[in-house]
């Protein structure tokens, strides 16, 4: 008798004990130099990988995995399906052939892609109205409206004189170089630039027209089972992060969903 109530006991404890179950690895990636604010990949620096740490000390059900691939390798890895979720995305960065495989949280992120001149040249607007007599300097890897999205680098150059450069840094550099009329720069980093005192920004003109402006989402790989959209935006909402997140977005002076609820 005491060996079967010892039997029932021993069960009881097994079954009532608090789950010990592993955490979910969560594969997220992010373009190697995006910006380079939102992730600097020698140092793991950036908006990125600052995010990402809140989304793992809030919860314990999965661990978020970051990963920066240069574009070439991303786009492979996104066309190949190789991908639990993409960081802050927008849909026309990625090939039409996947974007019915992704589901978008509702939470976003808000991103310009503006256009740039040098004071000295831009006398006004008028400056801007004809962007193919221009020659451009850009990122290789972004998309431009200007350019229909296409990302090819020989088309950019043959159709629409655009000198890539890996970052947005050489962007500045280059247009205070005078070795492009245009330099296409995302509004954050503009921001952090001038806030960091990185550049004179007062030496650029900024065109009253963006070229593009993007809502940016986690996107969600639908062919995987681990995590869906709808997870990630609970997680963001709830009250033991939420909080967090607009505190970071404040300090890289991005605007995004919770900026306009």
């Amino acid at each position: 008798m005491k060996v079967y109530q010892l039997f029932l006991l021993f069960l009881l404890a097994l079954f009532t004990q608090p789950s010990l179950s592993k955490a979910i690895d969560i594969n997220i990636l992010v373009e190697d130099g995006y910006f380079p604010i939102v992730i600097d990949a020698q140092t793991q620096r950036g908006l990125a990988p600052e995010f990402i740490k809140i989304l793992n000390d809030s919860q314990s059900e999965f661990n978020f995995i970051l990963n920066s691939l240069p574009v070439k390798r991303l786009s492979k890895s996104v066309e190949q399906g190789h991908f639990d979720v993409l960081f802050l995305m927008a849909l026309q960065w990625i090939p039409q052939s996947m974007r019915s495989n992704v589901m978008q949280s509702s939470f976003y992120m808000i991103t310009k892609n503006e256009l740039y001149a040098l004071k000295e040249n831009a006398i006004n607007q008028a400056y801007f109205n004809d962007l193919r007599a221009l020659t451009k300097v850009g990122v290789l890897g972004y998309s431009y409206h200007f350019a229909g999205y296409n990302t090819d680098a020989y088309y950019l150059s043959e159709e629409h004189s655009v000198s890539l450069t890996i970052d947005e840094y050489n962007v500045v550099k280059m247009l205070l170089l005078k070795r492009a009329n245009i330099g296409v720069l995302n509004s954050i980093a503009y921001q952090y630039f001038k806030d960091q005192k990185a550049f004179d920004m007062s030496l650029l003109y900024k065109s009253e027209i963006p070229d593009a402006v993007f809502d940016t989402h986690f996107l969600v790989n639908t062919q995987q089972s681990k995590i869906s959209a709808s997870k990630i935006d609970a997680i963001l909402n709830s009250s033991a992060i939420k909080f967090q997140i607009k505190s970071l977005l404040n300090k890289y002076g991005v605007s995004s969903s919770f900026n306009i609820e």
